[in-house]
Formats: structure tokens, sequence, C-alpha cells
């Protein structure tokens, strides 16, 4: 009885975190370039020998670790000159205060200082440094991320892409770096940058909706089996062998 109580509890684990990582795809369903993610579990019997020599299983559900969809989002068009899409595979590489990292997310602007930044103040990596623009005059952007303005070229938006599958994990504010330190990136070649677009949330509403309702119930159906673990537990005893 006690071992269903465990592998009741431990059912129950792996699902809260999955509602975790589910509602944070919901709300992050109208963020730029944000990617939805999920958990793997895994199931696993421990055998264990009792004095009789006769195993049982000790089933239970492990959280195994947590993927990123790195699927392309819709483009979205806003006619916006310094929105940036990429279309194929790669990311913008931005300098921040931790060192270059890198997003989907080519919601830029210019700040007082001519320098091409994302919303938080990252500055955007060209592939010679930092891009430089007249904030008064058009920019222009090729399909290959050179950046003109009146014909005169600033840079080459710095296009970058790791080895598949990706090993990355989340930084905040859209921003991605890889979980190995010393991974490298290198250029990426199958891409084309959208100017005037942005790409938007990969997240599936139907999918995470059906997924919440899925492990609420599986939820539920743990927790009911758990009470019912406990409640016969405890008339073993207090009733079970009871002196009259």
């Amino acid at each position: 009885m006690i071992q269903g109580i465990y592998t009741a509890a431990m059912g129950m684990t792996p699902l809260m975190q999955k509602q975790e990582q589910i509602a944070n795809n919901l709300a992050n369903i109208n963020t730029t370039g944000f990617k939805q993610s999920g958990l793997f579990t895994k199931t696993y019997q421990k055998y264990i020998t009792n004095d009789q020599r006769q195993p049982f299983a000790d089933i239970q559900m492990k959280p195994d670790e947590v993927y990123i969809d790195y699927s392309e989002g819709p483009m979205k068009s806003t006619n916006n000159q310094l929105d940036f899409a990429i279309h194929g595979s790669g990311f913008f590489a931005i300098m921040t205060a931790e060192g270059e990292q890198y997003t989907r997310n080519g919601n830029f602007a210019v700040n007082p200082g001519g320098l091409l930044v994302t919303s938080d103040g990252s500055r955007v990596m060209s592939n010679d440094g930092y891009l430089r623009l007249d904030p008064h005059k058009q920019v222009t952007v090729t399909d290959k991320g050179a950046i003109t303005q009146d014909g005169e070229l600033r840079g080459y938006l710095k296009i970058v892409d790791f080895e598949k599958p990706y090993n990355m994990i989340r930084s905040g504010e859209s921003r991605m770096r890889p979980l190995d330190p010393e991974a490298k990136p290198r250029a990426s070649s199958g891409y084309a940058i959208n100017q005037g677009y942005l790409e938007g949330s990969n997240v599936s509403i139907v999918k995470n909706m059906v997924g919440m309702i899925s492990a609420y119930r599986m939820f539920e159906s743990d927790q009911k089996a758990l009470h019912a673990q406990d409640e016969t537990l405890e008339k073993a005893v207090n009733q079970v062998g009871r002196l009259q």
C-alpha cells in the first residue's frame, strides 16, 4: 500500500512540471520569436528482491528533460523597416550584458548612439562588430542580411547556427544560448531575411489546451488513487486486527 502511495505521488510530479511548461507556452503566445517547449518523461522499472527471492516492480514516472520546439513560427507583416524575420535556419547574434546570445526576435530599433539594438537595448551584431545606422535615412536589407542606406553598405547581419539537434537553453527576453559554453556558432547558410516582417510564436493553442486538459485529468486520477491508497492504509492500521 505504501508502494502504491509512492507510485501515485511520483506520477503527479512530472504532470505538474508539464502543466508549468504548457502555462509558459500559452503566456507567450504573442511573444515574437518564442519557441514552445514540452517535457519528456520516462518510465522505468527497478527490480528489488525480497526475502523469498521474488522480484517486484517499482514503476515510476520521471521527468527526463525539457525540450524546445524550434519549428518556424508564422510570418507577420509590420511594414517597419527595422523589423526582420529569419526564414529558415539560424539566429540573430546579439551582444548582451552576459555576452553574446541568440534570438529569433528581429524587432530592432536604432538607439541614440546610432547602434541597431533589440527592444531591451542589446546590440545587434554584424559580421564585423556592431551595426551603426543613421536614424534619419531609409534602411534596406537584402535576403542575406546586407544592410544599406542611400546605397552605402552598413554591414551584414550576423546570422549564426549551431549543430542540430540544438542543445540550447532560454536566457530571457526571447534569447537563447548553448548549454555547453564551449559550443561555437557557425555562419548559417539556409536562411533568408524578410524585411518588414516578424516571426510570430510557434505555440499551438489547440495542442497546448488539449495537453493541459489531458495532464489535469491524469493528475486528478493519480490524486484519487493516492487518496484511495491512503484510506486503505488507514483502515489497515486502525481497524484490521483490533481486539474486540
